[in-house]
C-alpha cells in the first residue's frame, strides 16, 4: 500500500528553511473566507497580496491535543462518511513515532489520494500567516475556531492544508494530497476544511 509522505512535514521544512534564509517568505492573504462552510477563495496571485498578518481572532475555547492519539479525533461514523464521500477505503493508520502525531486515510486504488490528520503541539497557526514560509496562506473559520488554509507557493493543483488553532501553540491539521490527478486547490481546501471541522467537533468531546 502506498504511504504518502506527509505534505505538512514537507511544508514545515520548506517554511523553516525560508524563514532562516529569505525574509520575504510566502504570502499571507487575510479575509480568504469565514464561517463554517467551505469558503476557500484563496490568494489572488495577480494582486501581489497585502502585507502578511499574524492577527488571529479568539477561539471559543482551548482544546489542547497533548497526549491524544491522532485517529481519536475522528469517530468511526466520521471515518465511514469520509470513506463514502471521497472513496478512502483503507482503515485509518496512526503514526505516533515522530514529533507530529499523524492519522492517515488512503485510497488503495487509483487515484491513490491520501488524507493526513495531524496533531501539532509546537507551533500555532499564526506561523503560516507570518510571511516566513514558502506558502500561500489565508485565514478561514472552521467549526467556529480560527484556522488557516495554505499551499505551497505557486502550486495550484497538488495539495491543500487546513490548520485549526485549537490552543496556543497548537494546531489540528488536515492535509489532502493528490498523486495522479490535477485538482484545483480550492476543491482540495473544501475537503480539508470539512474534515477539519469534523475532527474539531470530535476534539471538543474529548476535551
Amino acid at each position: 500500500m502506498r504511504r504518502a509522505f506527509p505534505l505538512v512535514a514537507g511544508l514545515l521544512t520548506i517554511a523553516l528553511a525560508a524563514g532562516c534564509s529569505d525574509a520575504t517568505g510566502g504570502t499571507a492573504v487575510p479575509n480568504g473566507g469565514g464561517g463554517d462552510t467551505p469558503s476557500s477563495a484563496g490568494p489572488d496571485p495577480s494582486s501581489g497580496g497585502p502585507e502578511p498578518t499574524v492577527e488571529i481572532p479568539p477561539r471559543p475555547k482551548d482544546l489542547k491535543v497533548d497526549g491524544l492519539e491522532p485517529c481519536s479525533v475522528l469517530t468511526e461514523a466520521q471515518v465511514a462518511q469520509i470513506a463514502k464521500d471521497y472513496k478512502f477505503d483503507a482503515p485509518p493508520v496512526q503514526d505516533t513515532a515522530g514529533k507530529d502525531k499523524i492519522c492517515t486515510l488512503e485510497q488503495t486504488a487509483e487515484p491513490f489520494n491520501a488524507i493526513d490528520v495531524l496533531l501539532i503541539t509546537d507551533r500555532g497557526i499564526e506561523y503560516w500567516l507570518s510571511g516566513q514560509g514558502n506558502v500561500d496562506a489565508w485565514p478561514v473559520t472552521v467549526a467556529e475556531f480560527p484556522a488557516v488554509d495554505y499551499k505551497l507557493a505557486g502550486v495550484d493543483d497538488e495539495e491543500c492544508v487546513t490548520s485549526v488553532g485549537v490552543a496556543d501553540g497548537q494546531q489540528l491539521t488536515v492535509e489532502y494530497t493528490v498523486l495522479t490527478e490535477e485538482v484545483d486547490y480550492r476543491e482540495l481546501c473544501q475537503v480539508t476544511e470539512k474534515i477539519a471541522a469534523m475532527a474539531t467537533e470530535t476534539l471538543q468531546t474529548l476535551r
